[in-house]
């Protein structure tokens, strides 16, 4: 008999990346205790996807007044479907883990509603849900500490190490995520001098014209009023809730400077390649280009918002939706 899978999925729903980066940490725990982890955003699965997958842990963010991130609607209303039979998720383990903030209402409140319409249609919860508190002292970290060591704890319950594998020590160096590659410019495949933003139709130049702290000084958290100038400004267009990704651009002086002073400046314009050693895409190539602009390894468009849903955005997730067995269950909360 084959030993139990020790694969486990990570699915975060999140709108700033915090949910991912705390997917992330928990991921990097879980390797510690030989399970092959999968980070991945909340809206690459459908429900009907979910079915194959025999071990879930779900970290999910709260947004507004208890709304759960836009990634998560899509599986969110598949869930939600009235008749859907109470042991369609029968062969699930799955846990929770919540952000939240208590000086509002509903806190955690799409972690909560999650939690208890997977265990409506049968699946089966490991460990106690989590719920990291902004508030706290220690902000999430608060609650997102001793959670893991209980989700350590319930995945050894149910998944023993195999003979002669060992935990690895909490002090020991995780192996990395990704790796850095130089590459020469003819395969890179493009000038080293063009700006990797240039061609995304979705930045727009901005100058910063008022950066004005707006929380007391004594007060722990720094929330500021930023005044930006934009080109072409009636062309964007937001709504309350939106986020904005901003890339910070050094003046070119400054970064002559550094650059020199590292010894750096006969190669800060190699290309180089980041390279993921354990999924998520393939190589990203980039051209630190003077040093101007800084490079995100984790890859800055998994953490910004997505796009508004399209058409065949609904259309997709209509089939989906179709393709989930039908029962009488009534969806109740």
């Amino acid at each position: 008999m084959s030993p139990p899978s020790r694969s486990l999925l990570i699915l975060y729903a999140t709108e700033t990346g915090n949910a991912q980066d705390v997917a992330d940490r928990i991921a990097r725990q879980c390797r510690r205790i030989a399970f092959q982890c999968r980070v991945k955003s909340i809206d690459a699965f459908s429900a009907p996807a979910l079915l194959s997958e025999p071990l879930i842990l779900f970290v999910i963010s709260t947004t507004g007044s208890g709304t759960e991130p836009r990634v998560m609607s899509a599986l969110w209303a598949q869930l939600l479907r009235a008749d859907l039979p109470p042991d369609l998720f029968e062969d699930l383990a799955f846990a929770v883990f919540g952000l939240g903030d208590t000086a509002y209402d509903k806190f955690c409140w799409a972690a909560k509603k999650l939690a208890r319409r997977l265990a409506g249609l049968g699946a089966h919860e490991i460990c106690e849900r989590g719920e990291g508190d902004e508030q706290h002292q220690l902000g999430l970290d608060g609650a997102l500490e001793p959670w893991t060591q209980t989700l350590l704890a319930a995945l050894l319950a149910l998944y023993p190490l195999p003979p002669g594998i060992e935990a690895v020590p909490e002090s020991a160096v995780p192996p990395p995520r990704v790796v850095i590659q130089n590459r020469d410019r003819e395969s890179a495949g493009r000038s080293t001098t063009d700006d990797p933003l240039a061609a995304d139709r979705a930045f727009r130049t901005a100058v910063v014209r008022a950066n004005t702290r707006i929380t007391a000084e004594g007060w722990y958290q720094d929330v500021r009023h930023i005044d930006l100038e934009l080109e072409e400004d009636g062309e964007i267009r937001y709504a309350p809730g939106d986020v904005a990704l901003i890339h910070p651009v050094a003046p070119a002086g400054d970064v002559q400077d550094f650059l020199e002073l590292m010894h750096w400046d006969e190669d800060a314009d190699a290309p180089i390649s980041i390279v993921r050693t354990m999924g998520g895409g393939g190589p990203t190539f980039v051209c630190v280009g003077g040093g101007s602009l800084s490079v995100d390894s984790r890859s800055v468009p998994a953490r910004a918002p997505p796009p508004p849903p399209t058409d065949d955005d609904a259309a997709h997730a209509r089939r989906e939706a179709r393709r989930l067995p039908r029962g009488a269950a009534p969806c109740v909360f």
